[in-house]
């Protein structure tokens, strides 16, 4: 993943080595608690970090690995993929307030999908003079703030300053306890450049202190909701981001098979439940609330939009999560009978066990009832895939991108999607292969994440889906140069509409009829979406020494595909597909 020849020596390994700076101390903690990399945007304030780094070998400390990141977005949003794949926290060092101004974006998709980052950033130094490691450029003037966490204290679970290095490791230790505490989330730290550079203090080593253990939902209210879902006659389960502990899917099954209960997956951002289950109702909300009499929102932060749809009025309607009210959310005030406290994986390990020592009425009948609604679902959809294949010489609209990339992908690829993939025309069975963008919805988010995946993966085949307006924002050079510098051999799939489309759709469902639909008729595009005159995509990828094809029609979709994938499989070399679409 690197070109130096970094030590990785076990924590036994360098008990009896001593750190000799705050900044070795500070690495060497992180090492202790797990953490495999610290992804760096570096800095004049990072100095001390590089001394740390290049005396690894001679100190015999064991530090996190470094991984150069030439933007912030790309830093950041790497350390949340590695943990979407591997389910343990990362680091990371920005460069004082412009480079922590520059990951904002980042944080907040991190915050919104409760993934445990421990965010670190330099601090102008404090000192104009007189100390070690006091300021020595002009910027250390310039870049100073006088609140520098309040750029993201909102977003953040707990922020603090590095003041001594007496209790760097009690300060690191409580960043990443409170990180990978329910509900999970992003601490952050600074890190003021004399601190880093102080000699260590020779004070021991402090034992890691856990993050607190899981909320299990009370059991009364498992007892309500589990003869509510068990004497319903079409209870539906209702998840999004669930699958963010792999653990859950096979529970999910369980509970579904054992007691005849559907589920549905709403803006899925995992593998929540296996999309070809006989019980699984599909992505869209209308037909599962129009018809559901007992409803369980798991992990669901915007559970149905009450502008379009909401559950029937004699429905009972249940929400769970570890934070089942969403305290960040300023506004958020959807219908519930019940509220649980309670992470996906302890509420159906505790509905399980409840409502197996439950006697209920026979479910057969609402087992074929299920089934049947969700065959007629799943019918839908092929009805628009055959729909969609009659038109061949048709320009490659979202369903034919999405059919075509489910009939070339093999079943292991992990997909990270950003936007132009539609998931009912996508397969997954198993959990962990598909990961899509936070509801915070803040763009550039999907290639630094899968090189984060592919970073945690290393032997996988790891496929990004963006869309244009999406890549742009992602900084393609900074992260096509990452994927070469890091050997991280993604395959990147653009749909290329040459628009925003996100933003025509929603101006033209608002104003129906409008001036807005003549514009479009007239023009081509509403005002302010169209990117003409986009740049060729794929030279972004070339120049960092990827494969790269633009595809044109529909007929050379599917052999471009093959070639990149051959590429990526057989040479491990990064790979990029233009794909024009509509």
């Amino acid at each position: 993943m690197h070109t130096m020849p970094y030590l990785n020596t076990s924590s036994s390994d360098c008990a009896n080595q001593q750190a000799q700076t705050v900044a070795e101390a500070y690495l060497a903690t992180l090492k202790r608690h797990g953490i495999d990399y610290l992804y760096v945007g570096a800095g004049t304030d990072t100095a001390p970090i590089i001394e740390a780094y290049a005396r690894e070998e001679e100190s015999g400390l064991s530090f996190p690995v470094p991984v150069l990141a030439v933007h912030e977005n790309l830093a950041l949003s790497m350390a949340h993929g590695y943990y979407m794949a591997s389910g343990r926290p990362q680091a990371v060092m920005l460069h004082v307030s412009v480079g922590t101004a520059n990951a904002v974006c980042a944080l907040m998709n991190a915050a919104r999908a409760q993934i445990p980052v421990l965010f670190t950033a330099g601090r102008t130094p404090l000192f104009e003079q007189g100390v070690f490691a006091s300021r020595s450029h002009d910027i250390h003037w310039g870049q100073e703030m006088f609140d520098q966490g309040g750029m993201v204290r909102e977003l953040v679970k707990w922020d603090y300053e590095l003041r001594d290095g007496i209790n760097v490791e009690d300060i690191v230790g409580r960043a990443y306890s409170i990180s990978m505490s329910d509900p999970k989330g992003p601490v952050y730290l600074t890190l003021p450049r004399e601190v880093l550079a102080r000699p260590a203090s020779a004070n021991g080593e402090p034992g890691i202190v856990p993050a607190a253990t899981a909320a299990y939902p009370d059991p009364e209210a498992i007892s309500k909701l589990a003869h509510k879902l068990m004497n319903a006659e079409m209870p539906v389960i209702v998840c999004s981001s669930g699958g963010v502990d792999e653990q859950t899917l096979g529970l999910l099954v369980e509970l579904a098979d054992k007691f005849a209960i559907g589920v549905a997956e709403m803006h899925p951002k995992y593998v929540n439940f296996p999309d070809t289950h006989p019980m699984h109702l599909g992505f869209h909300a209308e037909p599962v609330l129009a018809d559901a009499d007992a409803l369980l929102f798991m992990e669901c932060d915007v559970p149905w939009i009450p502008a379009a749809s909401s559950p029937r009025p004699d429905a009972f309607v249940a929400h769970a999560s570890s934070d089942p009210l969403y305290t960040n959310y300023p506004v958020r005030s959807f219908r519930s009978d019940l509220t649980l406290t309670a992470g996906a994986k302890p509420l159906l390990q505790s509905l399980i066990a409840t409502m197996t020592n439950i006697a209920g009425p026979d479910s057969s009948a609402r087992r074929k009832a299920l089934t049947a609604k969700a065959q007629r679902e799943r019918s839908l959809v092929e009805a628009s895939q055959r729909a969609d294949e009659d038109r061949a010489d048709a320009a490659i609209n979202k369903t034919f991108f999405t059919t075509c990339l489910q009939a070339v992908l093999p079943e292991e690829a992990i997909v990270v999607n950003e936007y132009p993939a539609m998931r009912e025309h996508l397969s997954f069975s198993q959990a962990g292969r598909y990961f899509s963008l936070p509801s915070a919805g803040g763009l550039g988010w999907g290639l630094p994440a899968a090189l984060g995946v592919q970073q945690a993966k290393p032997d996988a085949l790891v496929v990004c889906l963006l869309g244009d307006g999406a890549y742009i924002f992602a900084n393609p050079a900074a992260c096509h140069q990452a994927a070469a510098m890091h050997e991280l051999p993604v395959l990147t799939v653009l749909y290329n509409n040459r628009s925003w489309a996100a933003v025509e759709n929603s101006t033209l469902r608002l104003y129906r009829g409008s001036h807005s639909a003549a514009y479009k008729k007239a023009h081509g595009a509403v005002p302010l979406s169209s990117l003409r005159a986009l740049p060729d995509f794929e030279k972004y990828a070339e120049a960092s020494g990827a494969y790269s094809e633009v595809v044109n029609l529909r007929s050379e979709l599917a052999p471009a595909l093959e070639r990149a994938l051959r590429v990526v499989r057989e040479e491990r070399r990064q790979a990029l597909v233009n794909v024009m679409g509509v």
